[in-house]
Parts: structure tokens; sequence; C-alpha cells
């Protein structure tokens, strides 16, 4: 089935519009700035919209996929902009290694860091779990000037973290110089990352960040569902009382049986 792709975000516009709130809008615009357009739709309502719009098209391939995300980003719309990385997140799957050029334009052209945020961590890092070689990718986003790309570089490495017992070398060589640098968002990222990756990682991580001076929060890990279901051994029964000794004076007051 084809999209027609000015129809289809035209109908998004009017849609997200319906649900947003003018004080969401100006709460956003005070938050974000930039040269958007924000139509003050909530987080549901984007969501909704971007599940919507994958389930009318389930044959979408990778090539339609990035080219109607190109045309909601250049909308200039952040509710547009968000179903793009929202149907980029359900569909990373469907990218390859030379995507990494688009979805780079995108991080570096992005205001809003919620959005910024999910697109490394969801999309860049579903490919990067896919395709290892692209952890030099990241290395190089670490090195860059770019805020936003340091930032990625970091969050990108979440689901490499929780799928690869092998991947923390790579991530410590990648954060050990970003430790330095102040950018609180990359700092918050950082400690994010650490207190994650401590479920598959928990001693390198409490050494890396024992090395840096942080504190992770380590969630406790939860019970295994069979130890949860597994029914607690039975209390052993107590022993019967030992019976009473018959005593003469006792037995002499006993009535004889005829």
């Amino acid at each position: 089935m084809s999209m027609n792709f000015s129809r289809e975000q035209m109908l998004l516009r009017q849609r997200l519009q319906a649900a947003g709130s003018p004080a969401v809008a100006q709460q956003l615009q005070q938050e974000i700035g930039g040269d958007m357009t924000f139509l003050g739709a909530g987080d549901d309502a984007i969501r909704a919209a971007a599940s919507d719009l994958a389930a009318a098209y389930p044959q979408m391939g990778r090539a339609q996929m990035t080219a109607f995300v190109r045309t909601l980003w250049q909308s200039r719309i952040h509710e547009l902009r968000a179903v793009g990385v929202e149907l980029l997140a359900a569909r990373a799957e469907l990218l390859e290694p030379h995507d990494l050029a688009f979805l780079e334009t995108l991080l570096k052209e992005g205001e809003a860091d919620a959005l910024a945020s999910k697109l490394a961590a969801d999309v860049l890092g579903t490919l990067v779990v896919k395709n290892k070689k692209l952890w030099r990718d990241l290395r190089r986003f670490a090195n860059a000037s770019n805020e936003a790309l340091q930032r990625a570089a970091v969050r990108a490495c979440r689901l490499p973290l929780l799928h690869d017992d092998t991947a923390f070398e790579r991530f410590e060589e990648l954060t050990t110089p970003l430790f330095a640098v102040a950018d609180a968002r990359l700092q918050q990222a950082i400690d994010e990352l650490l207190a994650a990756a401590a479920a598959v990682h928990l001693d390198a991580v409490q050494a890396l960040a024992q090395k840096h001076g942080r504190t992770v929060k380590v969630k406790a890990r939860p019970r295994s569902k069979a130890a949860a279901a597994k029914p607690a051994a039975p209390k052993p029964a107590k022993a019967a009382p030992p019976a009473k000794k018959t005593t003469k004076k006792a037995a002499a007051k006993a009535p004889k049986q005829a």
C-alpha cells in the first residue's frame, strides 16, 4: 500500500493539534525554544498516532519509512518529529548501517533532548546491537565537539550493554574522556547508563564508578519467576506429646470394667 506523505502529514497535524493544549505548547516553547512549532499534544497522543500509522502501513519498508520521517522532520513541528522518532523506534530492526548518516543528521538538528534520547537509545542502540562495527562510530560521536552527539554516543550503549556480556570494555573506553566534559545532561546520561548496565556488568560498573568518584544507584534484582512460583517448603509436623504414665494411685482409683 503506497503512502501519500503530504496527506498523512496533514492528517497527523490535524489529529495532534486537536489533542493539543495551548498551555502545553507554550510550556514546550519555553523549555525547548528554537524556531520550532508546538501543537501541545501529550506523549500518549503522539504514541497513539505513531502506532496507528504503523498499523495502517504494515508493509512499510526501510526506504519508505526513512523518507517519511525526513518529511516529518522537515516540518519543524515538534509533535510530528516525535511521531517520526516513535516510528523509527518501533521498526528499528529495518535499519541498516548506512542509515547511520541519516540518524546523525536528526541528532544534530534536534532541539528536544527527550527526542534525541529516544532516538539514540532505542534506534541507534538497536543498530549497534545488530552491527558491532558501529562501535567505532559511537567513539567518533563521543570525540565530537557536538554535545548532542556526545550524549547520543553514551545513550546508544544501553542496548548493546544489556545484550552483550563483552561490551563493557568498549563502553568504558568510549566514556572515560567524557567524565570530564562539563555538560550536565551528558553526566546524567552516563549515570543512567551505569545504573542500567549494573544488571549485567555489576562489578565493572562499580569499579568504573569508583574510579571517577560516582555513586551508582543499583536497583535490587527481581526474583526470578521460577523462584517466585516455587512453593515454600512445608514446615515439619510437631511431634505428638509423650503419653502420660499412669501412676499406681491413679490406677487404683479408676473404675474396674465389668
